[in-house]
Parts: C-alpha cells; sequence; structure tokens
C-alpha cells in the first residue's frame, strides 16, 4: 500500500514592498534621531568652546583688578581701581565683560563680581559669572614674609642685612655682622642699620665667627657707636698717578661732634671683588671707621674727606660723583662737606685725572644719576697755601 503524498510549502524568497518601506521607514527615523542628536552635540560644544574662552576673560577682569602695585601710589593703586567699566571682546564670537565692586576705597576688603555675557549661534543668551574679594594689602608685604627684612625695609638686601656692609662679612648671629679690618682688627656692624657696634682685638688675621663672638663683652672687643664711610677712587688712564691714601685731618676735614674718645681709621687699597677677591684693575677701595667710645647714641660727624697724597704737579684734580637722586640725603648723594652724617655710607665715589681747566670729564655726568663735581684742585698753578689746604698727604 503506498504513503500518502505531503505537499511541500515552497521557500520564501526576498521582501515583500511593504516590508521594505517598513524598513526604510525605520531608518528614516534612526537617521533624523541621530541628526539631531549631531547637532545638538556641535551646539553644546560651540557653547562650552564659548563658555571656557569667557571665564579666561571673567579671570583676567580679576587678575586686572588685583594687580594694583600701591594702595595709594603707583600706576594701579589701590585707590583708584574701577571695576564699573563695561568691555567688549571679540574672538570666537562677541563677549561683554562687566564687573561690579562693593565698598569704597577705605574698606579692608572689597566684593568684586565678574560678569561675561554672549549670544550663542543659536540667539540663546549665554553668561558665565566669578565672585571674589580683594584684600587692601601692600603689594610689598608677602615679599615680606617670604624674605624677612631688617626692619622691613623696602629692598631685599644682599645677604638680608644692610647694603653697606661689606659682602666678605662673617654673620655673628644675633643681627650682627664682622669683617677683619686690618691686621690685628675686627668691626663688628649691626645688620640693620651698618652702624659700627664693636672694635675687636683678636691679636690674628682672619678671626673665626666663634673667636669674635667670645670677645664681645670683654676687654678684647670694644663697645662703641660708630658708622662706616666707603666708596671707590677710579683714574681716567693708567699714566694718571694714584694718590696715596685718604685724609681726614684737613683744616675742614672730619670733625666729630661734641665729646671726648673719636677715632678714626681708614684703609686704602686696590680694589677687589668683593665675592671672588680679585683685584679690579684701574680702581682703589677706602674705607673709614668712624666712632666713639663709650657708645653714645646721638653719635654725628661732619666734614669733607679728600684723596691723600694727590700729585701736586701735572695738573692733577680729584672729581667726585655727586648723585642726584632725591629720594637720598645730601649726605649719601657725596654733597660735601657732609653735615651730621649719622649713618653709614658706600658708593662715596672718586676719580683722579688731569685737567689744566680743572674741568671734570663729562663721562661723569649721568642724566638722572650723577654730576662731576671737582672736589680737589692740586694743579700746581695753584698758591701752595691752596695746594696744602686741598691736597694734603694721606692721614697715618
Amino acid at each position: 500500500m503506498n504513503a500518502p503524498h505531503v505537499r511541500r510549502p515552497g521557500r520564501q524568497r526576498g521582501f515583500t514592498l511593504i516590508e521594505a518601506l517598513i524598513a526604510l521607514l525605520v531608518m528614516a527615523f534612526g537617521m533624523l534621531a541621530l541628526s539631531g542628536m549631531q547637532l545638538s552635540l556641535s551646539r553644546n560644544a560651540d557653547v562650552a568652546k564659548q563658555r571656557t574662552e569667557a571665564m579666561r576673560l571673567a579671570e583676567a577682569r580679576l587678575e586686572e583688578l588685583r594687580s594694583f602695585t600701591g594702595v595709594s601710589t603707583g600706576t594701579i593703586n589701590w585707590n583708584g581701581l574701577d571695576a564699573t567699566a563695561n568691555t567688549t571682546v571679540t574672538t570666537n564670537t562677541t563677549y561683554t565683560v562687566a564687573s561690579t565692586m562693593s565698598g569704597v576705597d577705605a574698606d579692608a576688603m572689597r566684593a568684586v563680581n565678574v560678569l561675561v555675557t554672549w549670544t550663542d549661534r543659536t540667539g540663546a543668551n549665554q553668561s558665565v559669572s566669578l565672585a571674589s574679594v580683594i584684600s587692601r594689602t601692600d603689594p610689598r608685604d608677602p615679599g615680606f614674609i617670604g624674605n624677612p627684612l631688617p626692619l622691613n625695609a623696602p629692598l631685599k638686601r644682599p645677604k638680608n642685612r644692610n647694603i653697606n656692609i661689606p659682602i666678605p662679612a662673617l654673620d655673628l648671629g644675633g643681627g650682627r655682622s664682622a669683617t677683619q679690618f686690618d691686621a690685628n682688627t675686627v668691626i663688628v656692624y649691626s645688620n640693620i642699620d651698618a652702624g659700627v657696634i664693636n672694635v675687636c682685638d683678636p691679636n690674628q688675621a682672619n678671626a673665626s665667627i666663634g673667636l669674635i663672638n667670645s670677645l664681645i663683652g670683654t676687654p678684647g672687643c670694644l663697645d662703641v657707636a660708630g658708622y662706616i664711610l666707603a666708596g671707590y677712587a677710579g683714574r681716567t688712564s693708567s699714566s694718571v698717578v694714584w694718590p696715596t691714601g685718604v685724609n681726614h685731618s684737613a683744616a675742614d676735614g672730619i670733625s666729630v661732634d661734641s665729646g671726648s674718645g673719636a677715632t678714626i681709621r681708614c684703609l686704602y687699597a686696590d680694589a677687589t671683588d668683593q665675592n671672588t677677591n680679585v683685584v679690579i684693575a684701574g680702581y682703589k677701595y677706602y674705607v673709614c671707621v668712624i666712632y666713639r667710645s663709650p657708645a653714645t647714641p646721638t653719635f654725628t660727624w661732619s666734614g669733607k674727606v679728600r684723596l691723600g697724597g694727590v700729585p701736586t704737579t701735572g695738573n692733577y684734580i680729584v672729581c667726585r660723583y655727586q648723585y642726584t637722586q632725591t629720594s637720598i640725603t645730601p649726605n649719601e648723594r657725596n654733597v660735601q662737606p657732609y653735615v651730621n652724617v649719622n649713618m653709614s655710607m658706600d658708593e662715596q665715589n672718586y676719580l683722579v685725572t688731569t685737567s689744566a681747566t680743572a674741568t671734570c670729564p663729562s663721562s661723569m655726568t649721568v642724566t638722572g644719576v650723577s654730576v662731576g663735581v671737582l672736589h680737589q684742585d692740586c694743579r700746581s698753578s695753584n698758591t701752595v697755601g691752596y695746594l696744602a689746604a686741598n691736597c694734603p698727604a694721606a692721614s697715618p
């Protein structure tokens, strides 16, 4: 008996038109969604870029307000801060930067708000704002904290002590420094004002810090009140003969105010680099110590300092550099004769040259810095008496 015949359905091939249309519709919706997302991402990226730029502009305005150079003085000062002016800046779009500041100049602190606004490419308004507080603090004060200075002086000084103290001087601690003055004498200075406070005799050259400290307070270290006077002498050529030293005993030389025990000691030698001790060709260095014992708080001195042993033949003259700055005293400017000096002074400099007309070199005059002033006229055409007063021998 034969098995019944079963008819099998034919295999389905391809898509119908309706199915294709449905697939296309689904794809279209997907593409629209992707397109919208892409537009949104592009817009957000653009706004983010603009927001970053706006934040930079806001920070720049804050830093501009913080950058005052003084409280009441300076090109930009606290009392002249203006936070109300609006500015327009165009980079990747156009920004308006506006700021406000609370309070008045006398306030110790003032609140600041900076608002930056712009319109993005869709026409929507955008903005960022920063708020901060600015302190009415002298810009120099942080420097004093980081680099404490003697009596809060306005400038950082070599080795954090008075600039008139010789660089090679040893720091003894306790606000004092010391330098070897001659073979057996050590001078001790106050780091604050370079005043001489001790004259010690360690009976040896190159005394150590420990030895000097051990002498302070003993008969080997005299308590004094005094000052140093120091500077350089140059010459216009190698053929110009050097003076032999410093004179402080001429008719109108250094005189000390009323009282007893005044001592003046000067050294005169080749100038050397104070860091390397290498001789500086063409220059001499002098330093005078003027002190009184016992120490007297009101100690002052006056008079004129001369280079000693200047030749009295060959039309020799000595010119001094007289500084023009109005911010320092006439004594510091090397205006002589000195009057009631009550401080240590450096950079009191001279130039030795020859001139038939007693004319100082024009190179000594620098606008706003110094002028050359005739200090000693040692020309042979002058009278002997005049030469004796102006061109004496070096003091012993």
